[in-house]
């Protein structure tokens, strides 16, 4: 397995695509906060891309217009710019995708259908899906978040400290204050920040 692990990380296709998934898994991590899901997968993906990248030629040039591109999509989600850096970042990731790898016969050469793929998937995802979550979530904390102080309610996983919690009909990202609390336990929230319940184990 570990083998075959180290085989398809020698491929610039499956490198590419691990680099991206990171890139996803952290803003998704960034754009709905409380939930580590996306942050683990996130830095898992781009982990294995930079191991990856050790054996392949990479032109380190298009690396860092990835990386700014990523730069640019988590600033225009933590402060909206009508999309002018979603722009950018398109732009970055684009010729960044282009150039990220040198031609080398010894190498698979990394496909323009992919980073077709790829580019049009993210633009898909930055203009359209990711800013129905943040205003949906926007909507809910609004509506009801007046209510949630020191209401009582029940954690849906084990909040480690982070997790999901069901109050009064609803599913919330929570936060811990006391450490580990097991699913299945009754809590109270004590405070809210942003979109993230902090809470503590009934007694």
């Amino acid at each position: 397995m570990l083998e075959g692990l180290l085989t398809g990380l020698k491929d610039p296709n499956i490198v590419y695509l691990l680099l991206v998934i990171g890139f996803y898994g952290i803003i998704f991590e960034i754009a709905t906060p409380g939930v580590s899901v996306g942050g683990i997968i996130g830095v898992a993906g781009l982990v294995l891309a930079f191991v990856g990248m050790n054996s392949l030629p990479v032109n380190y040039t298009g690396l860092i217009l990835m990386l700014l591109s990523f730069v640019f999509f988590v600033l225009d989600v933590k402060t909206p710019t009508h999309g002018i850096l979603t722009v950018c970042g398109i732009i970055a990731l684009t010729v960044g995708s282009l150039i990220l790898f040198k031609a080398d016969p010894q190498f698979t050469s990394l496909s323009k259908a992919l980073i077709a793929a790829i580019v049009i998937s993210t633009t898909a995802l930055m203009v359209f899906v990711l800013p129905l979550i943040i205003r949906a979530q926007k909507r809910r904390a609004s509506s009801g978040i007046e209510s949630l102080a020191d209401a009582v309610g029940e954690t849906k996983t084990d909040l480690t400290p982070k997790g999901i919690v069901h109050v009064k009909g609803e599913e919330w990202y929570a936060e811990s204050l006391e450490g580990t609390i097991k699913a299945g336990e009754k809590i109270k929230i004590k405070t809210v920040d942003g979109l993230v319940v902090k809470v503590e184990k009934v007694r």
